[in-house]
């Protein structure tokens, strides 16, 4: 896996496969860029596939200890990797990703052809355009979640699961999965808490003027349709798509329709 220096610190670790015009995938949290590989398999034939690590994860370094910043960390990161490969003809987040890829495309550093966001966990935003209950709820489940972490919980992971996922889901999956997300617990709590310190507005929704796709499954909690329909309402130039029958883990589940809408955006925002 290649890696790119930035500054004096910070590491950013990135899967690269494939040539021509970039795409960039931005992985959720927990996880790391192996989460997109089936979705930049089925689009490293036409495309430069790269998908970078998030902060801690991989061989990307953390935020330094003791910060307390929203995903502006990541997003500047993510800033530095565009300089080196190049602006991409679609930069893709899925869930934390899709909120570091939003973030991204909002500060105006990094000029993407395209966005696109599949279930972006920008709970803030619900507050930004008036959703002020959905937000109150959401953010109320959200620091129980990290209570339970913080108490001891060593399974607190499953709240977050089975929200997105229903009732059920955590002990659904596989063991590996729940070990996983059990180990990762503290590296989603952190990503949680700097996503609900993000700031949004309208005004900035209305100035991304690069198409956006923004899609979200059918069986996925209202929040999330709110949350997307709220993009998709104040973007100029944005779509709204969802995929039947998928939940939040789209990416993973429905690859070929995702790859799909990244070909399609891509040829738009040619």
């Amino acid at each position: 896996m290649p890696t790119l220096a930035v500054g004096a610190r910070d590491v950013i670790g990135y899967d690269d496969a494939g040539r021509g015009p970039v795409v960039m995938l931005i992985h959720g949290s927990p996880g790391t860029s192996r989460a997109w590989q089936p979705v930049g398999e089925r689009l490293a034939a036409r495309f430069r596939v790269v998908a970078p690590n998030l902060p801690g994860y991989g061989a990307t370094t953390r935020p330094p200890e003791g910060s307390a910043g929203d995903s502006a960390y990541a997003a500047g990161l993510i800033e530095a990797l565009v300089a080196e490969v190049g602006a991409p003809a679609v930069l893709a987040g899925h869930s934390y990703g899709g909120v570091v890829a939003l973030m991204t495309a909002l500060r105006g550093k990094a000029r993407p052809a395209a966005l696109a966001l599949f279930e972006p966990v920008a709970v803030p935003l619900l507050a930004a355009v008036g959703e002020s209950e959905a937000f109150a709820s959401t953010q109320a489940l959200f620091a129980d979640y990290r209570g339970a972490f913080e108490a001891g919980d060593p399974l607190a992971a499953r709240r977050m699961v089975e929200y997105w996922f229903g009732a059920g889901a955590f002990e659904r999956m596989p063991a590996p999965t729940r070990e996983f997300l059990a180990a990762h617990t503290g590296h989603n709590v952190r990503d949680v808490a700097a996503t609900f310190r993000d700031p949004y507005s309208v005004e900035g929704l209305r100035g991304l003027a690069m198409p956006v796709l923004v899609a979200y499954g059918s069986r996925s909690p209202e929040v999330m349709v709110k949350i997307v329909q709220a993009i998709a309402a104040h973007a100029p130039r944005a779509r709204l798509e969802r995929v039947d029958g998928a939940t939040h883990a789209l990416t993973s589940t429905h690859v070929e329709a995702v790859a799909a809408l990244i070909v399609d955006l891509a040829d738009r925002g040619a």
